[in-house]
């Protein structure tokens, strides 16, 4: 395990579970994780056309919710999909197939890429990167990005002002209450974001994305502990 992720991939990927299970249980588990796909459709369709021949990198790539949902849109975008656990390479599989798609098992802040990429995603994932990890990883995001090219980075965040982080902290176990299947899903889930999460303050996160080079940050969404950041090299 890459010393700056703080967790191993057999902690994440639920082996009890199937699939179906495990993406319900995702989408129920993140709030507003439908108006974050929303809203990076949004920004996607605004800015390029839907038969654009893009290189696209997704770090983290779990099941495939995020690159499914691209996929189905962009018929020209390539993708290269990157997961540390293989039993969420083979859900991407499923979902994304074949064609235009690219699979990496490993640990996206160990690997050598040897490509740049026009577009890189990162959604619900670097949170499990510490601090230091977050800072170096943002610096090889940049590296990685054709000029002229796209950083989504849609994730868990805490705030600078402790009212406020204490707070959404409380709204989110709320909702991991209110939308869990069971006992033991909520066990599960509630574990994950209290125990294993590894939230910085969005506005720490907004600085070290313009420390890294990047010369336009713009926060696109921000509810509860979930928000949307979009950066231009």
């Amino acid at each position: 395990m890459n010393k700056t992720t703080n967790v191993q991939s057999n902690q994440l990927n639920y082996d009890h579970y199937s699939m179906d299970k495990y993406d319900r249980d995702i989408i129920n588990s993140i709030p507003f994780h439908q108006e974050l796909h929303e809203k990076i459709m949004e920004y996607l369709i605004d800015n390029y056309q839907t038969n654009s021949s893009k290189e696209v990198l997704d770090l983290g790539v779990g099941t495939g919710i995020t690159s499914k949902i691209i996929k189905d849109n962009f018929e020209g975008f390539r993708f290269c999909v990157v997961d540390f656990s293989e039993q969420m390479l083979d859900g991407a599989k499923k979902k994304l197939g074949e064609k235009n798609v690219e699979y990496l098992f490993g640990d996206y802040a160990k690997l050598d890429f040897e490509k740049k990429y026009d577009i890189i995603i990162s959604v619900i994932g670097i949170h499990h990167q510490n601090n230091a990890g977050k800072k170096e990883l943002f610096k090889k995001i940049y590296s990685l990005l054709n000029n002229g090219g796209i950083f989504i980075f849609g994730d868990l965040v805490t705030h600078k002002n402790l009212q406020k982080a204490a707070l959404n902290q409380a709204k989110h176990l709320h909702h991991l209450v209110e939308k869990a299947t069971d006992e033991k899903t909520l066990e599960d889930w509630a574990y994950h974001h209290i125990v294993l999460n590894d939230l910085a303050p969005v506005e720490d996160q907004i600085e070290w994305l313009k420390e890294a080079g990047f010369k336009k940050v713009n926060l696109n969404m921000i509810e509860m502990n979930t928000s949307l950041i979009v950066c231009e090299k």
